[in-house]
């Protein structure tokens, strides 16, 4: 999988992937994304693996864009951290 990892001015680390893939395999990666978020922690290997600690209450977003020449479908989960550690979303 093609990945990037950047740091920005604020201390902001961001992992990315990206690759195509058919039906299934990415299936199975939402399905290892999907069980780590009810484990609380998910966990990617490779190169530029990461480790995600997953609060108990956290923001969801699902977001679908369809344009003239392409379709997007973007799944976020967004939580406070403190003093480096996921706090849960308040309601």
């Amino acid at each position: 999988m093609a990945a990037d990892e950047t740091e920005n001015e604020s201390d902001e680390t961001e992992h990315e992937g990206e690759r195509v893939m058919d039906r299934a395999d990415g299936a199975a990666i939402l399905r290892e994304v999907a069980d780590g978020v009810e484990d609380g922690r998910i966990e990617i290997e490779g190169e530029n693996g990461f480790t995600a600690e997953i609060p108990e209450q956290f923001e969801l977003e699902v977001e679908y864009e369809v344009a003239a020449d392409e379709a997007e479908l973007e799944v976020e989960l967004a939580w406070p951290m403190e003093d480096g550690d996921a706090v849960s979303a308040e309601e």
